[in-house]
Parts: C-alpha cells; sequence; structure tokens
C-alpha cells in the first residue's frame, strides 16, 4: 500500500516530520471549520493567551512577532467576539491583562475535540506498533522543542 509518506527512506529525518506536521496542520484547518469567525492569526492570539496568559498586549505581538498595532487589532476582535477578557490586576491598574474568557475555553475545546477525532481516525488506520511509535516519538519531539 502506498503512503503519503512513501521513498521517505531517503529523505531526511526533517523533511519526513514536516509532511508528517502537514497533515496535523491540514487536520486543524479542519477542526476551525467549529469555529468560522476566527482566523488563523486569531486562533494563534487566543491559543498563546491560553498557553502563556495571562498576557499584556506587547507579550502577545512579542510572542507572535507581531507589531503592536496589529496585535491590538486582533486582541481587540477577540474581545468583542467575547473571546478574551481584558482584566485590570489590583496591584498595578495601569496594567491590562489578557485572558481567554469562559467562552474562548469552549471554543477551544470544540476545537480541540474536533480535531482530536479526526486525529483518531487516522490513529485508527495505522498499525499497532506504528501508533506506538508515532506516539513516543512525538512526545520526545515535544520534550525536545521545550
Amino acid at each position: 500500500m502506498a503512503s503519503a509518506l512513501s521513498g521517505f527512506e531517503s529523505a531526511s529525518d526533517g523533511a519526513a516530520v514536516e509532511q508528517a506536521s502537514l497533515a496535523l496542520v491540514e487536520l486543524t484547518l479542519k477542526a476551525m471549520t467549529a469555529a468560522p469567525q476566527l482566523s488563523v492569526l486569531q486562533l494563534r492570539v487566543l491559543l498563546s493567551v491560553e498557553r502563556h496568559g495571562p498576557l499584556r498586549l506587547g507579550e502577545v505581538a512579542g510572542l507572535l512577532d507581531l507589531s503592536a498595532p496589529s496585535a491590538s487589532r486582533l486582541v481587540a476582535r477577540l474581545v468583542d467576539d467575547g473571546l478574551i477578557l481584558r482584566n485590570t490586576p489590583p496591584a498595578d491598574r495601569r496594567q491590562v491583562q489578557l485572558v481567554v474568557s469562559a467562552k474562548g475555553r469552549r471554543l477551544l475545546t470544540r476545537l480541540r475535540g474536533n480535531r482530536q477525532r479526526d486525529i483518531d481516525r487516522v490513529l485508527d488506520l495505522m498499525s499497532p506498533n506504528d501508533r506506538s511509535a508515532l506516539v513516543q516519538g512525538l512526545a520526545a519531539f515535544a520534550d525536545a522543542s521545550g
């Protein structure tokens, strides 16, 4: 049976991982159909605030390599959509911190659920040995990437 990774015996490890990562990106983009109002960049902002938050606007811009005005527009849209909240910590009223709202967490949970179902369908097509090797390899890759 031919596979999408046929011929990787001669390809570099990096090329094989790149090809597999593209398959994961496609599954992620497919899962995003559950949130058609979000662009990929808006989703990146939401995920960054969830993972690293609470964050200040400048921190969002730095994490995603965006200009301050671009980050501000993206965050404003997410705030308007009720996906991100602006909080002012009592210790420093001049600071504005961004956090994911309950609505934003529900959206991310739905997106992850859609993606997980699609990933599980692909994993079900794999042999148990290949599946185990993939899971072990991805865990090691995640650890190495920090």
